[in-house]
């Protein structure tokens, strides 16, 4: 879990000046699963950038828009990861 601190840190930063200006509904497919996902992209001062979010059960996974193994490997990790709310 403390190796998330930081990934967490950097994003809520992120978002908290962050303008979400776009989404685009679509689907992510892993290990021959369908998923529904969204990506968002922001604008953050002159910087513009994505983020993709796939739903995997009960859970949000946040992942490269741009990166399909960054992808796979949000969800191996939040499939073999206990639910803890």
């Amino acid at each position: 879990m403390n190796r998330f601190i930081p990934i967490i840190t950097v994003a809520l930063g992120l978002s908290a000046c962050a303008e979400t200006v776009g989404e685009i509904e679509g689907t992510f497919v892993y290990n021959g699963q369908i998923y529904r996902s969204v990506e968002r992209q922001f604008v953050s001062g002159n910087r513009n950038y994505s983020r993709r979010y796939i739903s995997v059960g009960t859970r949000n996974v946040s992942c490269s828009a741009t990166d399909d193994l960054d992808c796979n490997a949000a969800i191996r990790e939040t499939r073999d990861r206990p639910f803890d709310p």
